[in-house]
């Protein structure tokens, strides 16, 4: 028999999979249910709302894609850290399309004209497990010795600002010349968020 804490993994297993491969509009109580074979039910028992849901899959999401590795090698100087952990926010080329297509697409869902309270709910999440991650990179350098012109949590803030800038213009010039932008604004934000590297 599965335990309640294996049902409700393998809920948010085809929750996440739902919104990596079907984008947001898949993922309804109705059509998880129906992936993870249960009633909607038995899924409510574990997710109450789908607001509940959509923060838990926007807490995987962000916790997948955005790892810790990078931070924690202090074989590298800070500013190699700080740069390759940042750079995860940002899709290859071969991702780029679907990746920023999903990204829109929460926006408009969130604040459009048809906006949907569950799925802002989501996009809130997300921003605040985004950010909570990028914190905890730039008190990890503050850690280690490296002087910080802001506190972490400030410096996380004005980094997915500027994501989000970026990001938009990925969508609209989806080529080598936004991406090349990308890269020199990451460098451009990497000296402006470490004060010196400790050696």
């Amino acid at each position: 028999m599965v335990g309640n804490a294996d049902k409700r993994q393998h809920i948010l297993d085809v929750a996440t999979r739902l919104a990596r491969t079907e984008g947001l509009r898949g993922l309804s109580v109705r059509s998880v249910a129906a992936e993870a074979g249960i009633g909607a039910t038995t899924l409510r028992t574990y997710f109450p709302s789908q607001a509940l849901l959509y923060r838990a899959v926007a807490e995987r999401l962000a916790a997948h894609a955005l790892s810790d590795d990078w931070i924690g090698d202090t074989s590298r100087t800070p500013a190699d850290r700080l740069h390759a952990s940042l750079s995860q926010f940002f899709p290859r080329m071969a991702q780029l399309r679907h990746a920023l297509t999903v990204w829109f697409e929460l926006l408009t869902l969130s604040v459009g004209p048809e906006t949907n309270p569950e799925v802002l709910e989501l996009v809130r999440s997300g921003y605040e497990q985004s950010a909570s991650i990028v914190g905890r990179w730039f008190t990890r350098l503050a850690e280690d010795g490296c002087g910080l012109p802001e506190p972490p949590e400030v410096l996380a803030g004005r980094f997915l600002t500027i994501v989000d800038g970026l990001q938009l213009d990925l969508l609209l010039n989806p080529d080598e010349a936004a991406l090349g932008r990308v890269e020199d604004t990451l460098r451009w934000f990497v000296k402006q968020a470490l004060v010196t590297e400790a050696g």
